[in-house]
Formats: C-alpha cells, structure tokens, sequence
C-alpha cells in the first residue's frame, strides 16, 4: 500500500479534491470513503493495490455464496452474483465474517480477492429473480458464468461492507444446482410482513446478521418488495434490529453496578464501559496518526456520536454504519446480562489499522469482547479502562457526552 498524506500528496486527485472542496483530513475521518467529497472514488482507497493469484477467464463455473448490489446511479444500479472460479471444501466461508473473527488482514483480503463479481445494470424496484434465488440458498449453489470480457485483477475496498475482488459484466448466468431454503427463511420471505418484522423474526430464528443482509438486498424482505444496496443493507439490519433491541432492553431492570468488556482486533482497542443507569449509548472514536484514514496525521482526533433514552432522529454520520454495527453488538451484550443500562464505547485505532475491511471487523470486535471486570464506582471502572488505552483519559472525558452529564449530576447531588 502506497501512503501519501495533504504534505506529501502522490495522487493528483487526492490534490484537486483538497483544493476544490477544502476537504481536511478530519474530515476524510468522517468520511470513510463514504465518498461525501462528491468524487466519484476515494483517492485514498485507490492508493491500496493487491496482487492475488487467482486466474481470471471469462467462462468460469463454481458455488456463488452471495450476491451484491451497487449504491451507485440509485435506482439503477450494477447488481450480481459474487462466484468463485472453484470449488473450495467450504464455500460459505468466503462470505461470512462472523467465522473470519481472529483472521489478519491478509486472510481476510485472500478471501473476498478470490470473490468474481459478476454483473449488470438492474432496477432496485424490480427485484432480480436470479438473485433473489442465489441469497435464498440454503448452502451456496454452483453457478455457470459468462462475461462479456476477462476481468482484470482488482480489489474494491469499503467502510461499510467487505471487500470485493474482480468485476465484469454478465454475458450470460444460469444455476446449476437446485436450491434449498432453510424453512424459517422460506416462511417469512413469503409472508405479508413489513421488512422490521421480517429481520426480527428471522434473527430470533438464529439467521445471522450476514444472511439477513444478504435477503435484504436481494429484494426479499418486506412487503413491497425491493433490491437495496449491500453497503445501505447492512447498516439498515444493524438499526432495525438495534431499535428493536433497545425498546426490549428499557423493559429491563436498570444494572445496579459498573461492567467493563474490552478486545482488541485487527488494530481496532475497543473499551466498553456498562453504566448503572437507564439506556443511553455514546461510541467515542479516537484516530491516532498512521492508521488507514489518517496517514500524515501529527495528532489524536477524537470523534464521537451520542444518543438519549429517546433515541435520535438523525443518521450518525461521523461514525456511519460502525455506529449501528458496534451498537447492536453492546445491545446484544445487555441482551446476556438481561439488564438494562447505558453503553459508553471507546474505539482506539492503532498503526496496526492499515486496511479498511468493512464494519463488521467493529460487530464482531465487540461481540467477541471479554468482560474484565464490575466495579462499584465510576471512577474504577474509568481506572481499569485507562490501564488499557493510550490516549489519556481526560482527552476522552472532554469529549464525552455521558461523562459530563455524570459529572454534572454527581455535582447536583
């Protein structure tokens, strides 16, 4: 990966962006390759080049345990399969990221490389039947692939979903196999139910938040039926179930003492602090320099996004789809503790963050966190987090929105 910074720019397009939109790299931050800049790609992901082994032709044949559909151009949009060119023991490994947990980077990116996205131009309002059969499958069936050219070898990076390897669009696709439904997914892709009904029911059913993505997508859940953009997708099963959750937590009894997770994983610290109090959620993200989004940084930025007992009625656009992925995972933790409480996240990146692979690396960074301990006090709780982090802890309290309000209501009492 070549690395530039505003000092030292290598792209020309990373310059015009910076001279035409006065973007700060605080802002690229917020961003994420969000693309909020108005440029049609994020000059900083397309300073990443990844060389895979994987021979390309323009005929292939091998199980496809996805489907994928774009944002751009909204409502018609490119949409397809994601195939490999052959046939691995285990197929429905290379797209499900609840299983990569404890994989580097290089793994994961081996992974999603070898994924051929297969595609055409599609309207969302008119939902693929082919596509809708392929996210169905009970295990990934074997498609037949035509493109209308050989892809040339290329790796598409994003905040939000994972990776995707080669692209090319679709001459001719046929399925090879018969497709089996689990009969959970059978019932309520077919039911008359709106689509928030639709994932809570499929979720109490033990389907994963990937699978429930993958049905999304494809124009399979709710009642008038439509194909939504994998990168919108996920972040919208993260909030519906999220919201859900939270409605079900605040009938909880409120926690009557402090709870610490903690884990780190591919160069992501995340300290979760568990108030004895009524629901609340704060996720403080702190990006020191040399990491994937701050190359040629001097200082921290400490960025954040809060919510009240009543919720927010705005989206968390400094923080974006980590926000919902990261939330919905601590929802699940007080889900285990069968209590209600307030929820303070501190992400700390590291320089060993020099890839961005999508938001479930955050899900399941929080999911797999330990806890380390209860304390009485919120001053233990605060010493046992500070142990941990590298940025001081006072840094994180001007920051924080629970933690002046506690602050101010300790002083009140």
């Amino acid at each position: 990966m070549n690395h530039q910074s505003l000092e030292t720019p290598r792209c020309k397009i990373f310059v015009d962006m910076h001279r035409t939109t006065g973007i700060s790299r605080e802002k690229c931050i917020y961003c994420k390759g969000r693309l909020l800049c108005g440029l049609p790609k994020c000059p900083i992901f397309e300073q990443v080049h990844i060389r895979s082994k994987i021979e390309l032709a323009d005929h292939f044949f091998g199980p496809s345990p996805s489907v994928f559909v774009g944002w751009q151009n909204y409502p018609r949009v490119h949409a397809g399969p994601l195939s490999l060119s052959f046939s691995p023991d285990d197929p429905a490994l290379f797209d499900n990221p609840g299983r990569w947990y404890g994989s580097e980077l290089p793994q994961v990116v081996d992974l999603r490389s070898a994924l051929i996205r297969s595609k055409e131009k599609v309207n969302v309002n008119i939902p693929s039947e082919t596509l809708q059969l392929l996210a169905l499958a009970k295990t990934p069936p074997d498609i037949e692939v035509t493109l209308q050219r050989k892809p040339a070898f290329s790796i598409v990076f994003s905040a939000i979903a994972q990776p995707m390897g080669p692209s090319g669009m679709i001459k001719e696709l046929e399925i090879a196999d018969n497709v089996s439904v689990n009969k959970p997914v059978e019932r309520v892709t077919t039911d008359e139910m709106n689509a928030q009904e639709a994932v809570w029911k499929l979720y109490t059913s033990d389907v994963d938040v990937y699978a429930l993505t993958r049905l999304m997508s494809a124009g399979l859940l709710g009642i008038k039926k439509k194909m939504v953009p994998t990168r919108w997708s996920i972040t919208t099963v993260d909030n519906i179930l999220g919201n859900i959750l939270i409605e079900r937590i605040k009938e909880l009894p409120v926690l009557d003492e402090y709870v610490v997770y903690s884990n780190e994983y591919l160069g992501n610290h995340f300290e979760i602090l568990v108030l004895p109090q009524r629901w609340e959620y704060e996720q403080l993200e702190a990006w020191v320099p040399d990491t994937f989004w701050t190359f040629g940084m001097e200082e921290t930025r400490i960025i954040g996004e809060h919510e009240t007992y009543t919720g927010r009625s705005d989206y968390a656009i400094r923080e974006g789809g980590g926000y919902y992925a990261v939330r919905m995972a601590c929802l699940e933790k007080l889900q285990e503790l069968k209590k209600q409480a307030a929820v303070l996240v501190f992400r700390e990146t590291t320089p060993d963050y020099f890839l961005c692979v999508g938001v479930w690396e955050c899900r399941e960074n929080v999911r797999n966190a330990v806890q380390v301990g209860t304390f009485a006090t919120l001053q233990e709780a605060l010493e046992s987090i500070s142990l941990r982090l590298t940025i001081p802890m006072e840094e994180w309290k001007g920051k924080s929105v629970i933690l002046s309000q506690t602050k101010l209501d300790s002083w009140m009492r």
